[in-house]
């Protein structure tokens, strides 16, 4: 009735959004130092540093706030199993030791950026950087700029160097953003105005004053026709809505990807050139394979910086041990690319050719000779059993190659089958939903089981955080249910077969081909061998109990390890959607939140993975849908109640170091005539109470002793040696933490909310639309107006009780960051993700319920409907993200 009302304070809500994020300043990690180390300029570097090498490299720092300096290191083809690199900042005027790190040599892989990390960032200082090796014989290098004079000095042994060291000073400084505010806000005012439009009366009366167009028999057939199968009609919409967003996504980025090929490098180089010259004109290089397929080799090239692409280079690969010509090509000057391998691709497919050996020749025309283009080899006296032989003599060095193992075609089954499933899913939501008219919850279950089916598929093992710490959890668990002795804290005993599968933390194509290749295999080799694990911190086991138990199923059916990996992630969603179904069952109002909560695409990634966040949340989720239910309906609490909700309360606490531990006083919202007395009331509430803070007490000492008596000499940030902030430095300085949390505030707030619903994936490296989280959290918002004839009403001092405990919540989780993860002097409090404010959403969403705004009609299968679109757009967006090349 006050629509326009509610649309001019939405409009100026959206003007205050834009400008606040406009003009609050944001932090920017700026780098410099990097001028000119573009293609070419890889060429020249130190000595190698050893015990007997120093380098200083001297520093003007710039006024702004220097974060971090680094250097570009380089292994030089040795494989360290011992030694440190010191890196150490002075003062170069008052000789102070600004910062200090020590990087161990057999973490280092081929290249890397290595430096120091300042805790008090220096402004306009001039830095003395002191870089020598310990236990080092044979060391490694850093890599010179040979294309641009970057700002400072750089000294070997007290010699200067003619060219300087490649660095990479990182500036903290501040920005203002205004594209992003910008279509942020207009993106707002869209779906707002949409949202207004709509919910105007009046559409009725507009659409019977438009004149009949629809004359005839035919015409009343067509229509008759629509009205009677409108609904069918659809169903058919959404699933032509999925076949077309898939193809989008198959032609954008799954044909792309497939038509890559898997390449792995078998003769690492060191950046040593061999320029193309009249003796250098013929290159053979012979190649025995350790690999089993090939499709084709590839030889890694260098331009000069005046280098002129005209010329060719005739290439051909035979394969001596059969004598048969795989390839033969001749290859453009101008497709060439600087430091990049020149492909020579086979016209079939070699497999079984293990210890075949290759012979690749190259024939360059007359115009490169000369030409500033040079070939990328290997150190002498490396990879001797392939000779390389130049205009017909042998050669100390060997060409820089890599394999192509096998096509990526195997992409298009993967993602077809996901389309098919997906569109069966999708007729599956749309009939439970619309045809049938099934209850929320019968809907959600189908809906979140079958969505965790595809993001097991999409965000595959290892993807997610810490997931390799909870899989390694999960696994000496499941040894304790099969009676299996631990072996020690950073080994466990795990199959032979299950120890050598490898998956990678970040996206790749490898973990696609993985999946592919062993979704229905059984364990080849179940012999059990010790195997690294991370380090075991004794969490419980009612932690991971859902993935564990699909885990051992998965054992004693002796299936492989791909298929206990997906099961045992599988039985974590299950778990949770479980605890939501039973919820969701309970609600007297309020199902559509929890729907979409529960739908949310950082729950779903969380709960669809070995994390014990499918336990944790589920299991606050469903305390939560008990207080609610106890509180407004007008069933008495029974006895089973109190039972079920005094074991939620100790699970819940196991995990995260309790942070959920004022969740429990959420319980005092049921009144107390549903005991049948005020002392029965308080003897349950003590009860609900005490009972979790005895299991926090016993399972979170340590870490709350720790906080307590930490000190400003003894407080680290987690495992590093990084000083921290202690409880006593904030009760000298008070109004360091109002600081603190007042910057948390303005600079976290809009992260938090889209970590909440999920823009940054995985380690917070996938990322997808704005438009994601911006859609879900207008849902949930929406999902909180009641409906003029709902006859549930929250009163006022429930919503203040509600808003503390939610408060208190976000307090020991700020506390908690702020103490042990947040180094010392940051402005504002680090380590905080939006997920972790899943858990008490639902109790925070009673607080937005009001009587000033309501709807005249249920709008609860709009909203779900509308959460499913944002699910198929999500994953649409995902596919893009994880197969970027």
């Amino acid at each position: 009735m006050n629509r326009k009302k509610w649309a001019i304070g939405y409009v100026v809500l959206c003007m205050l959004y834009f400008a606040v994020s406009v003009f609050l300043p944001h932090d920017r990690l700026d780098p410099r130092g990097l001028a000119g180390i573009g293609k070419p300029s890889l060429k020249l570097k130190t000595q190698e540093i050893t015990n007997d090498t120093e380098l200083k490299f001297e520093y003007d720092a710039d006024e702004q706030a220097l974060n971090q300096i680094s250097f570009y290191f380089t292994d030089n083809g040795y494989v360290f199993t011992q030694g440190e690199i010191q890196i150490e900042a002075y003062d170069s005027r008052t000789g102070e030791l600004l910062a200090s790190q020590t990087h161990c040599m057999a973490d280092l892989k081929v290249e890397a950026f290595l430096g120091v990390s300042f805790e008090k960032e220096p402004k306009g200082k001039t830095l003395d950087i002191v870089i020598t090796g310990r236990g080092l014989k044979e060391g490694p290098s850093i890599w010179l700029n040979t294309e641009s004079r970057t700002q400072g000095n750089s000294y070997e042994n007290g010699q200067a160097l003619e060219n300087n060291l490649i660095y990479n000073a990182i500036y903290r400084i501040q920005v203002h953003y205004v594209k992003n505010p910008f279509l942020t806000t207009l993106m707002l005012l869209i779906l707002g105005g949409m949202f207004f439009l709509l919910s105007g009366k009046g559409n009725e009366a507009r659409v019977q004053e438009k004149p009949k167009r629809m004359a005839g028999i035919l015409g009343e057939r067509i229509k008759g026709f629509c009205q009677k199968y409108r609904l069918w009609i659809g169903m058919g919409f959404l699933l032509f809505l999925v076949a077309l967003i898939f193809f989008y996504v198959y032609d954008g980025q799954v044909r792309k990807a497939m038509n890559s090929t898997h390449r792995v490098v078998v003769m690492r180089d060191n950046n040593m050139l061999l320029p193309v010259t009249q003796q250098t004109r013929e290159l053979v290089q012979y190649y025995t394979t350790e690999e089993d397929t090939l499709v084709g080799l590839g030889i890694r090239m260098d331009l000069s910086e005046d280098f002129v692409p005209e010329g060719s280079i005739q290439a051909q690969v035979r394969d001596i041990t059969e004598g048969e010509l795989l390839c033969e090509t001749v290859i453009g000057a101008d497709s060439l690319l600087d430091g990049q391998y020149m492909g020579l691709i086979f016209q079939h497919t070699q497999s079984n050719i293990q210890g075949h050996t290759y012979e690749v020749r190259l024939e360059f025309s007359e115009e490169l000779l000369g030409s500033g283009l040079s070939v990328i080899v290997t150190p002498e006296g490396y990879y001797e059993e392939n000779a390389l032989y130049i205009n017909g003599e042998e050669s100390a060095s060997r060409l820089s190659m890599n394999a192509h193992t096998y096509f990526n075609i195997f992409l298009k089954k993967y993602f077809f089958v996901m389309f098919l499933f997906f569109e069966a899913m999708s007729a599956g939501f749309y009939y439970l939903a619309f045809i049938r008219r099934c209850r929320v919850e019968k809907v959600f279950l189908f809906t979140i089981l079958c969505l965790g089916v595809i993001y097991n598929f999409i965000l595959t093992p290892y993807m997610t955080p810490d997931e390799k710490y909870h899989i390694d959890m999960s696994y000496r668990h499941s040894n304790t249910l099969l009676g299996i002795d631990q072996i020690g804290e950073s080994r466990c005993l795990k199959r032979a077969d299950d120890a050598e599968m490898e998956f990678t933390s970040e996206p790749s194509l490898t973990n696609y081909k993985n999946i592919y290749d062993g979704l229905f295999s059984l364990v080849q080799d179940g012999q059990l061998v010790e195997a690294d694990a991370t380090a075991n911190t004794e969490a419980p086991m009612i932690l991971y109990l859902p993935a564990v138990l699909g885990m051992t199923l998965a054992r004693l059916l002796h299936l492989g390890t791909v298929p206990m990996l997906l099961i045992a992630r599988w039985c974590s969603l299950l778990f949770f959607a479980c605890m939501v179904y039973l919820g969701m069952k309970k609600l007297p109002f309020g199902k559509m939140t929890l729907f979409l909560l529960a739908i949310l695409p950082m729950n779903l990634q969380q709960c669809t993975s070995f994390s014990y966040d499918a336990v944790i949340t589920g299991t606050i989720l469903l305390y939560s849908c008990y207080c609610i239910a106890l509180a407004y309906n007008d069933e008495p609490v029974k006895p089973k109640d109190i039972l079920v909700m005094g074991i939620l309360g100790i699970v819940f606490i196991y995990g995260k170091s309790g942070i959920y531990l004022p969740m429990c006083l959420l319980a005092l919202l049921i009144p107390a005539k549903k005991f049948g007395g005020r002392r029965i009331q308080g003897i349950c509430m003590a009860g609900l109470f005490i009972l979790p803070v005895l299991s926090f007490l016993n399972k979170n000492t340590v870490a709350v002793n720790y906080i307590a008596t930490t000190t400003e000499a003894t407080a680290t940030v987690g495992s590093s040696t990084t000083a921290g902030y202690t409880i006593g430095y904030f009760l000298q300085q008070p109004l360091e933490l109002v600081r603190i949390l007042a910057n948390t505030v303005s600079d976290k707030t809009a992260f938090y909310l889209e970590s909440l619903a999920g823009q940054k994936m995985g380690w917070v490296e996938i990322e997808i639309s704005q438009v994601i989280p911006m859609l879900f959290l207008l849902l949930l918002i929406l999902s909180i107006i009641k409906t003029r004839e709902e006859p549930f009403y929250v009163k006022s001092w429930h919503k203040w009780w509600i808003a503390f405990v939610c408060l208190a919540c976000t307090g020991i989780i700020l506390a908690g960051m702020l103490l042990t993860w947040t180094p010392k002097d940051y402005i504002s409090i680090e380590g905080v993700q939006g997920r972790y404010f899943i858990p008490f959403m639902l109790a925070l969403s009673l607080a937005g319920r009001n009587s000033c705004l309501m709807y005249e009609k249920p709008i609860d299968r709009g909203l779900m409907y509308a959460g499913f679109i944002g699910q198929l757009l999500t994953v649409m967006y995902l596919i893009k993200a994880v197969l970027i090349l």
